[in-house]
């Protein structure tokens, strides 16, 4: 359902990207986090729902894709819950699930 208000929305139109951050050629994230994230059981199992994958490639698809980002992470519990998982594996040892990153990273779980 919160999907769906997202896809009725009117994006605002982006600002043009300056030159000097189109010419960096800077990746992201590094290749052993990607493989992290792609070797993540709870991440296949998350994008077995159809609706998040629906939202994911609007949000990638978007003109605006920070203004519908920040929506959905205000907006849709099922995008927030991938979200934290992701941003927890990339900055976590390999063996810690994200829900133990989380609560960790909040003082509510022992440190490992």
């Amino acid at each position: 359902m919160a999907q769906n208000v997202l896809a009725e929305i009117t994006v605002p139109p982006v600002e043009p990207v300056p030159d000097y951050l189109k010419e960096e050629s800077v990746a992201l994230l590094k290749q052993e986090q990607l493989d992290r994230i792609s070797q993540s059981g709870a991440i296949k199992d998350m994008l077995k729902n159809e609706s998040l994958r629906r939202l994911i490639k609007l949000i990638d698809s978007s003109e605006n894709p920070e203004y519908l980002l920040d929506k959905a992470r205000t907006d849709n519990q099922q995008f927030v819950e991938f979200s934290e998982e992701i941003l927890a594996i990339i900055e976590r040892d390999p063996g810690v699930t994200g829900r133990e990153q989380v609560l960790e990273a909040m003082g509510m779980g022992p440190k490992a």
